[in-house]
């Protein structure tokens, strides 16, 4: 090989380094621009709508247990999981506390939650709050998702107590929604939900984000249990 040849090598291996290395820049740089800006949806407290559908996979038993039905959300404190299958079943953040009611596994009682044990439940906030501060971020290629233009991006907690070990969300290249995510929760189990017409600044049906106890059904107030002193009767 010729000093000619071997130099010629060497730049074009340089050259090569340094595109691939704009060219990885470039793609983060667009997906924290996507990041940024569904942080500021969420922020906002925009009303937003959607059909969803939610797989549970629990790896210890190899089960899975697919649901679905329409979810809500206004803002961090205001979400609601409305199940049609299951139906009857809901999880309500009415701003004030958190709702779990399941007739289809535990009939005639309502779990009442601090509201700030939402994470777990509410994870498009969970994630979508100061993402770049809160997780390490990586991103894959562009991808199609229901004929939506989107990106995969996993999150890793930067932090212990965050209540999954790792997390994936496909988010739209064109108006930053997020499409689908998936979180492995510190127990194995896989969730994962997947949204469809989903409508930004959507009119929310009255009673959407409020839970009436339905007659007969026995509140559990688990205030208690995370430090807090339920309200006084």
């Amino acid at each position: 090989m010729t000093p000619r040849t071997l130099t010629s090598r060497v730049i074009g291996a340089a050259l090569t380094a340094t595109f691939a290395a704009g060219a990885q820049a470039g793609a983060q740089a667009a997906t924290d621009s996507l990041l940024d800006r569904a942080a500021r949806f969420v922020a906002s407290a925009r009303p937003m709508r959607a059909a969803f559908e939610q797989t549970l996979f629990n790896p210890d038993v190899r089960q899975t247990k697919t649901s679905r039905g329409e979810f809500a959300q206004q803002g961090a404190a205001k979400f609601a999981f409305r199940f049609s299958d299951p139906p009857e079943d809901a999880i309500i953040a009415d701003g004030n506390a958190i709702w779990v009611y399941l007739p289809s596994a535990a009939r005639g009682q309502a779990l009442k939650l601090p509201i700030a044990q939402g994470a777990q439940l509410d994870l498009i906030t969970q994630l979508l709050t100061a993402p770049r501060a809160s997780y390490k971020i990586t991103t894959g290629n562009p991808t199609e998702l229901a004929g939506r233009p989107v990106v995969v991006v996993q999150l890793e907690p930067k932090v212990a107590g965050t209540p999954f070990t790792k997390a994936t969300i496909w988010l739209d290249r064109e108006d930053a929604l997020v499409r689908q995510l998936e979180a492995v929760e510190p127990s194995g189990l896989v969730r994962t939900i997947r949204f469809t017409n989903m409508r930004m600044d959507a009119e929310l049906p009255p009673g959407m984000l409020t839970f009436t106890v339905p007659t007969g059904v026995k509140v559990i107030d688990a205030s208690g249990l995370f430090g807090v002193k339920p309200p006084p009767r």
